[in-house]
């Protein structure tokens, strides 16, 4: 019994130790994940280079680029009003650039036409407060409850503690849950953050005028500014970057983001329940999937993958399941947002409960995934799974099902 105390007090204290890391990790993921929205937008050099291609008059009709996030240094300028009418006393060239244009250049007439068009503004949400904004917790009272002054404050008589007691249900104190637990909390943290940002970005399409400044900068990092309708293929070519601002000139006009694009890095997170009805465990829990890595193409990728599970079996004892895993997924089917696919993992699943201890073991499972695309970069997720690992008594196999929902970021 001694030696069981020390080994939980070890555990317990190792704990305590890694708490104050693992919260200024979330600290950390909550401030580089959930920054702002720039007022900032790329334009991709492919993109740049047709504009380049086309009739100046043409190259504001549609400007596809990708917001930068970032700090915002002002509101976006209002493009459902109307610009002021614009004379052209030569009757030729750009015309005159409009109102708090500071640029010179060739004048003609502009289709104007493409910023009036009845576009619906996108609507903005409403600013988060900011660090300190939030109330003030009020002191509670002084000294314990039932004290009386110029007396010693009740004492609790002291009585059997219970095994369990000062431990989480779903671990049963065990501190590799309460460890699990720690981790899954930071993993929401940067899922919020990285929803509100990665995930809320715009890209796709946009409508400007074309003496819109382009912000180009080159390989030594020098940067110019160039109207969009004087940009020149020579002008890509010595570009390496080339950035528009939605609070200068006119501003721009949302056309419509671009279909979900899952090329890049990939993070997903989602939460559900296990259930199990393998001879070595009878039992139903909850479980979260947490994954990260890279897609290729917009249809194939492979992530690493952490599955956590745990809860009660029937007779009240406490379980959980861990797996470490390498998954491949695949979207063969894709009908207006919803995209319908299938993936596979294999990897090692670790085990324990009571009734058998802690072992682990090779695991391997597939399923079904659905996703819901939101934006470019967001999609809701459902997926059903069926893992087989190693871990039953004397070295069988033991499958677990788990049925969770969450998000997609890409």
């Amino acid at each position: 019994m001694r030696t069981q105390a020390a080994f939980r007090c070890f555990h317990e204290t190792r704990l305590r130790k890694q708490v104050p890391a693992l919260v200024a990790f979330a600290a950390f993921l909550s401030f580089a994940c959930g920054g702002c929205l720039s007022n900032e937008y790329v334009i991709p050099k492919t993109e740049l280079a047709r504009l380049a291609q086309l009739p100046p008059e043409q190259r504001g009709q549609n400007v596809q680029i990708v917001q930068e996030i970032g700090d915002r240094r002002a509101e976006a300028i209002d493009t459902t009003q109307p610009p002021p009418p614009q004379e052209n006393p030569q009757g030729q060239g750009y015309g005159p650039p409009p109102a708090g244009y500071v640029e010179e250049g060739p004048e003609a007439h502009v289709g104007v036409a493409v910023i009036i068009a009845p576009f619906p503004p996108v609507p903005m949400g409403p600013p988060l407060p900011g660090p300190g904004m939030g109330p003030r917790a009020l002191p509670g009272p002084r000294g314990p409850v039932g004290a009386v002054p110029g007396r010693a404050a009740p004492v609790a008589p002291h009585g059997p503690r219970s095994p369990a007691a000062g431990g989480s249900k779903l671990g049963g104190g065990n501190s590799k849950n309460d460890l699990a637990a720690l981790i899954i909390a930071v993993a929401l943290v940067a899922t919020v953050g990285m929803i509100a940002t990665e995930g809320a970005r715009y890209d796709g399409g946009v409508a400007m005028y074309p003496w819109q400044l382009v912000h180009l900068k080159d390989a030594n990092g020098q940067e110019r500014e160039v109207p969009l309708a004087q940009i020149t293929p020579a002008d890509v070519a010595s570009a390496s970057q080339a950035k528009v601002m939605d609070d200068e000139g006119w501003g721009f006009m949302r056309l419509g983001r671009r279909p979900l694009d899952r090329q890049g890095f990939a993070f997903k997170m989602d939460l559900g329940g296990l259930h199990s009805s393998s001879s070595s465990l009878s039992a139903s829990g909850v479980g979260t999937n947490v994954q990260l890595g890279y897609f290729p193409h917009r249809t194939f990728g492979l992530l690493g993958a952490w599955a956590f599970s745990g809860g009660s079996d029937v007779d009240g004892k406490s379980y959980y399941r861990n797996n470490l895993d390498l998954e491949a997924q695949f979207f063969p089917v894709s009908v207006w947002r919803l995209h319908l696919g299938g993936f596979g993992h294999g990897g090692v699943q670790y085990a324990n409960d009571a009734s058998s201890g802690t072992r682990n073991g090779a695991a391997f499972g597939g399923g079904l995934i659905l996703e819901l695309a939101l934006t470019t970069r967001l999609a809701l997720t459902a997926r059903a799974d069926y893992t087989s690992a190693h871990v039953a008594p004397g070295g069988g196999w033991a499958g677990t099902e788990m049925f969770t929902a969450g998000v997609a970021i890409y």
